[in-house]
């Protein structure tokens, strides 16, 4: 009788590990998109604030720590189920969001305050509706997992679980530094390298480019001619000149100076006043010129405040952060010459697969580790 029980229980100990581990790679995948671009997250809770009346009410810092903090929660708690590991707790806590997450999600969908709720980033853009109906499809999941949670099979034993905790948040810390010190390390947007801003903007060839548009001091636009200028064009971009990040502007002067030499374009572009444009030229003796432009375009081509974005014939060639732009030491040589002026080439370290190993191949490390600490105890 015990025999039989046993086999007419396996169906359920298979569903619901199957349900547990397609629950934990769902969450897995949103704070890794999270984390991939946790500027964008920022972003995309200050939509949040401004759609609900309380824009300005909480620093922009204060929201990148909570942008950082919600995809270091979603990548642990999406491994925890994918591992096995604190099969309770997890199954509760899985339980409790995806309940708030559904009810939240069905308010957005009937009022719409946002386009998009931004749960995976731009990797995914979903209808406020398409993610209703996948948070219902998720919140059923995670209400069988926590039902039938004595059955979870564990791909670790409990006392080494906190291995999977440890781990993962030194992989996590050094990977959302990384995004944000540096460019997002896969580019989701619109405006990523190799993109043709001539054709998208000009002729109309990408919507998702429509809300560019360049203008000069008299607010006269000069989109066409920034665009469709044959040559190199350094763009210098920072939507918010009050807050701008003052680190390395002598590295922004050195290429000011580099362009002179060269006579290649360089043009500052913001969406701040001309007052404000006075005052941080006055205050850090930039010498190029500022055009305006609309932050959200400025936001979405460069995650950096200031970044540095290299045209050519109006393709993008390159994009930089503020921790990286290019010193002396590189700019050696005219820029057809050197490695700044061209395509970079495709990195196996920056594809999907990549960074899902980042993440995927400590956890089997561990997995490997306790099972073979087990097999000599």
């Amino acid at each position: 009788m015990e025999t039989k029980a046993k086999v007419n229980d396996l169906p359920a100990k298979v569903l619901v590990n199957f349900c547990r581990i397609i629950l934990g790679a769902v969450f897995m995948f949103s704070g890794i998109v999270k984390a991939i671009d946790p500027v964008g997250t920022q972003i995309k809770l200050s939509d949040y604030l401004y759609a609900f009346e309380m824009g300005g009410s909480v620093l922009d810092s204060t929201l990148l720590i909570v942008a950082c903090i919600l995809a270091g929660f979603e990548i642990l708690i999406g491994a925890y189920l994918v591992i096995g590991a604190f099969c309770k707790g997890t199954s509760l806590i899985v339980l409790v969001l995806m309940f708030l997450l559904t009810g939240f999600t069905l308010f957005l969908a009937i009022t719409n305050p946002v386009e998009d709720c931004g749960c995976f980033g731009d990797a995914i853009v979903l209808t406020n509706w398409q993610t209703f109906y996948k948070n219902v499809f998720l919140f059923l999941l995670s209400i069988y997992v926590f039902w039938r949670r004595s059955s979870i099979i564990p791909f670790v034993s409990a006392k080494r679980q906190w291995l999977v905790f440890l781990i993962l948040i030194i992989v996590i810390l050094k990977f959302i530094s990384s995004n944000i010190r540096e460019l997002p390390v896969l580019d989701f947007r619109p405006y990523k390298v190799g993109t043709d801003l001539c054709a998208g903007v000009l002729e109309d060839k990408n919507p998702e480019l429509s809300d560019f548009c360049i203008f000069d001091q008299d607010m006269n636009d000069v989109t066409s001619d920034i665009l469709s200028y044959q040559g190199y064009t350094f763009l210098v971009v920072a939507p918010h000149l009050e807050s701008a990040i003052e680190n390395n502007l002598d590295l922004l002067d050195d290429m000011y100076d580099y362009c002179q030499h060269y006579g290649y374009r360089i043009i500052g572009l913001t969406s701040s006043g001309t007052q404000v444009i006075r005052k941080w030229s006055e205050e850090t003796g930039t010498q190029y010129e500022f055009l305006h432009c609309d932050d959200v375009p400025l936001q979405t081509m460069v995650r950096s405040n200031p970044g540095l974005v290299l045209l050519k014939d109006g393709i993008i060639i390159n994009k930089w952060s503020h921790a990286n732009i290019p010193s002396d030491e590189e700019l050696t040589a005219s820029l057809d010459n050197i490695w700044v002026g061209s395509l970079p080439s495709k990195s196996p370290m920056r594809t999907p697969w990549a960074v899902a190993l980042v993440f995927l191949v400590p956890l089997l490390l561990i997995v490997l580790i306790d099972k073979f600490r087990g097999m000599i105890q």
